[in-house]
């Protein structure tokens, strides 16, 4: 039985992904569909797509940044005061700018 349930998942899983892929170009698309000269429809289309990939580039460099500082607090033993001051200096700042480096621990 547990087996049947966890292919089903997987099987769901599998079809609503690509579904939830192209949601952004719907966007773009229905932005574009009101405009009838070719030559602008094929360059909106360009920039709107552009603009949702760096959009998205730039949350998953976050989310990636956001890791990896947390894992970092962890694995220095932070607490407290000083994991939330390393945070927020981790979030906001370049880990290899040496000219800026971390509060002291």
């Amino acid at each position: 039985m547990k087996h049947l349930i966890t292919l089903t998942c997987l099987l769901l899983a599998a079809f609503a992904a690509p579904s939830f892929a192209h949601e952004s170009t719907n966007d773009c698309d229905k932005q574009a569909a009101k405009i009838t000269d070719t030559a602008k429809h094929a360059e909106f289309i360009k920039s709107c797509l552009k603009k949702v990939d760096e959009e998205k580039s730039y949350e998953q460099d976050m989310h990636d940044k956001k890791q990896h500082c947390d894992t970092n607090a962890d694995n220095m033993k932070l607490s407290g005061k000083k994991k939330e001051e390393y945070l927020n200096h981790c979030y906001k700042e370049n880990d290899f700018d040496k000219s800026n480096p971390h509060p002291k621990m």
